[in-house]
């Protein structure tokens, strides 16, 4: 009798102990469930080669290899709609990709067969990790016809099928137009000499500003006439000739003489470069110039866009001894600009 009961204890102790071994070892085999994996092609366009990214997060550790089967386990047959996987692949392991995850670690390598890609030499993985890894190759696959795909990823025991899509066509074209523009400001109405005039010397006028802003190409232009070729006094009976209009000229302390003048104050941001006329180029320091007459001359230019040019106008003039008094010499000049587009 007491021969039974100690085989009927060793029976009950190696059922226990196989069940229990069953037990372990049935648990490690099962295979578990990648978890917030997505695929994103680079381009979604039907037929379009593209590079894609690739995120997953294991449930177990120790996977050396990850598989992207395209094809995936049900009728959504990515090679028999028109799709690719090529077989030259080029992959590099990335950290983020908007997931917080980890790039996927070892000297990695890729390569395609079939419909599926299988990343190699990847250091094991650590178990409740996110991954990340790119298929960086511009023709890493070709997209299947305008559908739903469900492609299956395996990292060692774990795997699961997520799904993509491509559609007809990716890009969004975006049309902007940008109206021309053209700012022309004359900085004061009015200017007079800055002293009387006298035979000893030439006197000039205040400057006159004006102000060019455009988004035109080929830039700007001004020009400048006037209405007496001169300064001329009714009182007198009198004009103090301009010089002649569009030659420069010097004007020299007791002769008669009368310009226009423009110098380059602000050149300002754009893509132009602001110019004077030879004629016309002169200084608050020097008595250069050309005369105007009542044909519209060219007195400042611009060869591109500008945020804010800046020319100075000035009137010069000499008399001699004999030139009749009187207070009521004057002039008028009229300025236009255009812009160039």
């Amino acid at each position: 009798m007491e021969t039974r009961r100690r085989w009927r204890s060793i029976v009950v102790a190696a059922v226990m102990t196989g069940a229990s071994l069953l037990s372990v070892f049935g648990s490690s085999a099962q295979a578990a469930s990648l978890t917030a994996t997505f695929i994103r092609l680079n381009r979604l366009k039907a037929a379009q080669t593209t590079s894609f990214r690739l995120v997953f997060r294991t449930a177990t550790a120790g996977a050396t290899s990850v598989v992207i089967n395209f094809n995936g386990a049900d009728a959504t047959n990515w090679i028999g709609s028109s799709g690719a996987v090529n077989a030259t692949q080029t992959v590099a392991g990335t950290a983020g990709c908007d997931a917080g995850a980890t790039a996927l670690p070892g000297s990695i390598t890729a390569a395609g067969s079939g419909s599926s890609i299988t990343i190699s030499s990847v250091t094991a993985l650590s178990s409740a990790t996110t991954y990340c890894v790119d298929l960086t190759s511009a023709t890493a696959v070709t997209n299947a016809s305008a559908g739903e795909y469900h492609p299956t990823i395996t990292a060692g025991s774990d795997s699961t099928t997520t799904a993509v899509r491509t559609i007809s066509d990716d890009n969004v074209v975006v049309s902007a137009t940008v109206p021309p523009t053209f700012n022309f400001v004359i900085g004061s109405n009015t200017t007079s000499f800055t002293a009387s005039l006298a035979s000893g010397s030439v006197v000039q006028t205040t400057g006159v500003t004006v102000t060019a802003t455009t988004n035109a190409a080929n830039g700007w232009i001004a020009w400048a006439k006037d209405i007496n070729t001169g300064l001329t006094s009714a009182a007198a009976t009198k004009t103090i000739n301009a010089t002649t209009p569009g030659t420069g000229a010097t004007l020299s302390a007791g002769t008669e003489g009368y310009v226009v003048s423009g110098e380059v104050t602000t050149d300002a941001a754009g893509g132009g470069t602001v110019s004077i006329p030879a004629a016309y180029q002169g200084t608050a320091g020097d008595s250069n110039g050309s005369g105007l007459d009542t044909t519209l001359r060219q007195v400042a230019s611009a060869n591109g866009t500008s945020t804010g040019d800046i020319v100075t106008l000035r009137g010069k003039a000499a008399i001699s001894g004999s030139t009749p008094a009187a207070t009521d010499y004057t002039d008028t000049w009229t300025i236009v600009g255009a812009a160039s587009f």
